[in-house]
């Protein structure tokens, strides 16, 4: 029987390269993500173990701030470190967000990932983690040094004057050195800022003060009695740990990145691979369906009916094995061409080799050859039906089958949409909502799935009656044959259902998500622009306060956020100028008024409801400082989608802060002039790349611009199932047109011309995917309402927004689709020798 399968498959393989086809997309899909994955993992742990390379012991605060002495990482623990026994170097590093600005005023490299730190020299005079390749290291205020690659890149040589983006606002430097770094950072495109030590404290920390001190051992000395020796000398609110465990955690936090964005990927190449399932089921019912005759004969001569269904599986898991080892090649290349192409833009991953490991092998193989023996599991069942005296045709399915499917249908669409429904009414915005609601999404689209055999009698003859007017016999010829096996149709369309219905339920998504937020953030502002960092750094003090003092401004405030411990819980906190701030953001009191944000806490109703928080009301509060005290609540406001459930103002919190933070400050015009403030402010930052000035309306469409780019990468993601699902179609029209080959020479013999076949093929193709296409977007925009309901953006009310213009794109879209993969069975058709094709059987 194997060598039986293998003949088989042999002589069907024309029939059976589509689906391969399908097989090599999914699984490719597969294995360029864990080829990704893994390489970018490594090369991160890599970076790593190169940045701590020779570390025994590094001290570090604990938490985001040092309670007590902000000096307690200075100066003087280094020199107590050093006279340790057994250690032979004491380093001291302080760092922070810097990028440097190139001649043309923009910013150089990767900017999240640009960094500022010091050069500390050791005891011989340099600084052993970066080599001086040029000039001198930095010794004084003014004075920077650049990594070889940062200072190509922006085009400066040493000697050069030239500005950095650092400590929230921009300095001018002259560059008296480049260095070599072995730096993970540097790897992925940023640059690296060097300072002498008082100036990268005085930007990124405080005087005296370093936020990581690491301590190399001598030669024979063990990492774990280094640490014993240091542990004594760690100040509260710090720690000690091994070298190998800041290495780990780097890695680990690479992983952990790549791990999130590698499910993500799978998940939508296991869509692609669900919509393969459909393919591959029509194509074996198909090919099961014409050897009906050749498998009775099979078991006519002695084959047992085990025999022959194993025989049939095996041609499944051939099929599977071929499609999986094209996948996992073309994965493979996809993975490296996509490191390649992302090594040149500011995404770029760690350098490093190619990763394959065994796991990708096996599971590339687990899932090509797995999804395509499920898949042709019930089509192959039927082969153990086949007497020995077979009829010379396959049987239909029973009307019992369709009945049980059918029934089965109904009942998973009641109970998802009803389960939904309930949820909804009964819990809107409550923790499990979302779960269930996606559990009874996922039991009412099965039902729909179950349901279209059904569904395609009645739609599809709908859609065939103005085919029928407009193209006579041609059209009604095709709407007959999309309906001769409703089972066939389903299983095409499907394939296309189920991309639209995802395009479709997150389009709904991101467009009620876009508006609710662009209506909330117009609600909760009342400012007319805002000025922020383009770093990740806070705004320099200096800033803030001429920004105050421009002409043409009415009022501006900062806006700060902090984690700090209410009650018993931490919680988000944000500040504002006691004056400016209610002149900025809208607060619609509940309860008290402005006035309290002077020395009080404001809290937000739904907040101080839950919390049983009322005027007067005292409030136990730890600041990121680690002192405590107490806090009046003095206001009740309604929910503002821009403030924190908690609010206070810059006089209360500030002196709690090491170094003011806050990378925002929102400004309101006087009366009348808006305009004149926005020249003045372009003016005043226009030309400083560490500060970006924005009006309302620029807050508002950033908003909507970054769910648009999220969108896009989404549709990107799932053009593959779409693809998937165009194979599809052609495999089935071009199996369709080799099953009635001697109907379509009899049409040709009775005066069909080969324009007209062409019109038939394209025109079944249209139907098909007309009705794929409207199952898919009603679908989708029903789940995509019901989702919208169930998400809890906290402050901002959602409501749902159906953009009906993109979804009817998407339809037009699909049977453009449609036709085009009718092109080349229609062609085939049109060319069969008549003939040829009335000799067939």
């Amino acid at each position: 029987m194997f060598r039986n399968a293998l003949r088989t498959l042999a002589a069907q393989r024309m029939r059976l390269a589509l689906t391969v086809l399908a097989i090599v997309f999914g699984v490719a899909f597969v294995a360029g993500v864990l080829t990704l994955k893994d390489t970018i993992t490594e090369a991160a742990a890599t970076s790593a173990a190169d940045d701590f390379a020779g570390v025994g012991v590094g001290v570090r605060a604990d938490s985001e701030h040092v309670a007590g002495d902000p000096a307690a990482l200075g100066p003087r623990l280094v020199e107590r470190l050093r006279g340790l026994p057994g250690v032979a170097t004491v380093r001291g590093s302080v760092t922070g967000p810097a990028v440097v600005v190139d001649r043309d005023g923009d910013l150089v490299g990767r900017v999240e990932e640009s960094a500022g730190t010091n050069y500390a020299p050791g005891p011989e005079g340099s600084d052993p983690l970066y080599r001086l390749t040029q000039g001198r290291a930095p010794s004084a205020a003014g004075e920077v040094a650049l990594d070889e690659a940062g200072a190509r890149a922006a085009g400066y040589r040493v000697g050069d004057r030239l500005r950095v983006v650092a400590g929230g606002g921009t300095m001018d430097a002259t560059l008296v050195g480049t260095v070599h770094a072995v730096d993970a950072r540097i790897r992925l495109g940023a640059t690296l800022t060097l300072f002498d030590t008082p100036t990268a404290q005085r930007l990124f920390a405080a005087p005296d003060t370093y936020d990581l001190i690491t301590v190399a051992a001598r030669p024979g000395t063990p990492d774990a009695a280094l640490l014993d020796a240091v542990r004594p000398l760690v100040p509260a609110g710090a720690e000690a740990v091994t070298g190998a465990a800041l290495t780990a955690e780097r890695r680990d936090l690479a992983s952990a990145g790549t791990a999130g964005l590698a499910t993500g990927l799978l998940v939508f190449a296991g869509v692609a691979l669900f919509v393969g399932t459909f393919i591959i089921t029509n194509t074996f019912t198909m090919l099961i369906g014409r050897r009906t005759r050749e498998l009775a004969l099979l078991r006519a001569v002695g084959a047992t009916r085990r025999q022959v269904t194993r025989s049939v599986r095996l041609e499944a898991l051939i099929t599977g094995l071929v499609g999986a080892l094209l996948g996992l090649l073309l994965g493979v290349a996809l993975a490296a061409g996509l490191l390649a192409l992302l090594r040149g833009t500011d995404t770029a991953p760690p350098r490093g080799p190619l990763v394959l490991r065994p796991g990708t092998i096996l599971w590339s193989l687990v899932v090509g050859i797995g999804v395509t023996v499920a898949a042709a599991w019930l089509p192959t069942r039927k082969v153990a039906r086949i007497a020995p005296m077979a009829a010379l045709r396959a049987n239909p399915p029973s009307p019992a089958g369709l009945f049980r499917r059918n029934l089965a249908g109904l009942l998973l669409i009641g109970v998802g949409v009803a389960g939904g429904y309930a949820t909804v009414k009964a819990a809107p915005g409550g923790n499990g909502e979302p779960v269930l609601v996606t559990v009874c999404g996922v039991l009412a689209v099965t039902g729909v799935l179950m349901l279209i055999p059904l569904l395609s009698v009645g739609v599809i003859g709908v859609l065939a009656r103005p085919l029928t007017r407009v193209f006579g016999v041609t059209g009604t010829l095709a709407s007959r044959n999309a309906l001769r096996d409703p089972r066939r149709t389903a299983a095409t369309a499907s394939a296309l259902m189920v991309g639209l219905f995802l395009v479709t339920g997150l389009t709904v998504i991101g467009a009620s998500l876009k508006d609710s937020l662009d209506h909330a953030a117009a609600r909760g502002l009342t400012a007319d622009y805002a000025v922020s960092t383009t770093l990740r750094d806070p705004m320099a003090a200096a800033t803030v306060d001429r920004i105050g003092r421009l002409p043409h401004v009415e009022a501006a405030s900062v806006y700060r956020t902090v984690t700090a411990r209410i009650g018993d819980a931490e919680q988000e906190v944000a500040a504002l100028d006691p004056v400016a701030g209610p002149k900025v953001m809208r607060l619609d009191f509940v309860a008290g008024g402005p006035e309290a944000l002077g020395t009080d806490l404001l809290v937000e109703r739904v907040e101080a409801e839950s919390r049983g928080l009322g005027i007067g009301a005292t409030v136990p509060v730890t600041y990121p400082d680690g002192t405590s005290g107490t806090l009046r609540v003095g206001g009740i406001y309604r929910a503002n989608p821009i403030l924190l459930p908690y609010l206070v103002s810059t006089r209360v919190l500030d002196p709690h802060l090491e170094r003011p933070i806050g990378r925002q400050v929102f400004v309101k015009s006087a009366p009348g002039e808006a305009r004149a403030l926005e020249a003045t402010l372009k003016d005043a930052f226009g030309a400083d790349p560490a500060l970006r000035v924005q009006s309302k309306d620029e807050l508002r469409r950033g908003l909507g611009a970054a769910i648009d780019l999220l969108l896009n990468i989404v549709y990107g993601l799932l053009a593959m199932a779409v693809l998937i699902a165009v194979i599809g179609i052609v495999n089935t029209l071009a199996m369709s047109v080799l099953e009635r080959t001697r109907e379509i020479g009899l049409l040709r013999a009775i005066g069909l011309d080969a324009r007209r076949v062409r019109a038939l093929i394209r025109l079944e193709a249209a139907l098909i995917s007309l009705f794929g296409a409207l199952l898919g977007v009603g679908l989708g925009t029903t789940v995509g309402v019901l989702a919208v309901r169930g998400i809890d953006l906290g402050n901002v009310p959602l409501g749902a927004t159906i953009p009906w213009p993109r979804i009817a794109l998407f339809v037009v879209g699909a049977l453009a689709v449609g036709l085009l993969a009718a092109a080349w069975p229609a062609r085939r058709a049109a060319r069969m020798s008549v003939l040829g094709a009335l000799g067939s059987e």
